[in-house]
């Protein structure tokens, strides 16, 4: 009873990851675009929070900062008292006033010096204590300053995350419009334009190579643009072509040719070089897998790796960086890439 119960939740759990395998190109990128916007959801309810902190802490810190300076406008005003008492004291000369105290009524002295010691003494305790309240806030500010200057660090890292998504959104919305548009094509064509047979693909499992012994390196559904010389973060420019399809699609060899290296940048991410028979190397970048290994001799339109949006393509819509090096310099991919993809 035991096996059979585990055989029908097995059955169940292998059923279940069918829909994922046969999901079209579309509903995948649809499925990433409500990803990004849940992430989008988080990472703008995360700036809110940390621009309200911001806020408090601003607060906080003006505050703080008023009571310091009336604590010091205070000191100065006791300070400045005290001055004037002692220089009124001199110049009227100490035995002056001792000569003015005596020569007064003896029953009104005693109460003359002390009050003039009372004027005294309140003024330096006013200073004492004003003071004692501003290095007390100057201690304070110092523990509200750091934390406003990391509430600000915060509001700056969510603000950046938030512009970041709102990127990758914005491109997988557009992803998700050529995605359609390419869908409608293909349907339309399927009324009018009979099915190729299979004879005209490899036996590699890529798609048709062209005449000239070149094959596209991915399979449709996909789209790219000129975008050679194109300004790149840090001052760089593109140097390769962006060939943009749903993650996971089959990427394939532009030519016969060993894979000779594949390797991991934080740029690139996933990497695959391909050395072609004709002495051209060719670079695959962002992938999300191999499906060959080092040093595997392949055909033009074989199977060798899949698309995704590895290293700093992790908030763009998934493609491949395709380049092209000719004696070791890059050149432009695509004029490469027209002929053969379209």
């Amino acid at each position: 009873m035991r096996r059979i119960i585990f055989g029908i939740v097995l059955l169940g759990l292998l059923l279940s990851g069918v829909p994922a395998l046969q999901a079209s190109p579309l509903d995948d990128a649809r499925r990433r675009q409500r990803a990004l916007k849940v992430e989008l959801q988080q990472a703008t309810a995360e700036l809110q929070a940390a621009e309200a902190a911001l806020a408090r802490a601003e607060d906080q810190l003006a505050y703080d900062k008023d009571q310091l300076e009336a604590a010091d406008r205070q000191q100065r005003g006791a300070r400045a008292a005290l001055a004037g008492q002692a220089a009124a004291m001199y110049r009227s000369g100490g035995l002056a006033i001792a000569d003015a105290l005596l020569d007064q009524d003896p029953a009104l002295v005693p109460g003359r010096v002390e009050m003039a010691t009372v004027l005294v003494s309140r003024n330096a305790q006013l200073i004492e204590d004003a003071q004692a309240t501003g290095d007390a806030y100057r201690s304070v500010l110092g523990r509200v300053t750091s934390g406003y200057e990391k509430a600000k660090a915060l509001r700056d890292e969510a603000r950046a995350a938030v512009t970041k998504l709102e990127s990758g959104l914005k491109e997988a919305k557009a992803l998700e419009a050529r995605l359609v548009r390419l869908e409608e094509r293909r349907k339309a064509a399927t009324k009018v334009t009979p099915t190729p047979t299979p004879a005209t693909a490899p036996s590699g499992g890529g798609g048709g190579v062209s005449a000239s012994g070149k094959a596209c390196i991915l399979e449709r559904p996909y789209s790219y643009v000129d975008s050679w010389g194109a300004a790149r973060s840090g001052g760089r420019s593109h140097q390769g072509t962006d060939v943009m399809a749903p993650h996971g699609a089959r990427v394939f060899a532009f030519v016969n040719g060993v894979v000779s290296r594949e390797s991991t940048s934080t740029n690139g991410g996933i990497q695959l070089y391909l050395q072609g028979d004709n002495g051209i190397e060719y670079f695959y970048a962002h992938l999300s897998g191999y499906a060959v290994s080092t040093g595997t001799r392949v055909r033009a339109g074989q199977l060798i790796a899949y698309n995704g949006q590895t290293g700093n393509a992790q908030y763009t819509a998934p493609h491949v960086h395709f380049e092209v090096h000719i004696g070791g310099t890059p050149v432009n991919p695509y004029p490469h890439l027209r002929p053969v993809c379209g």
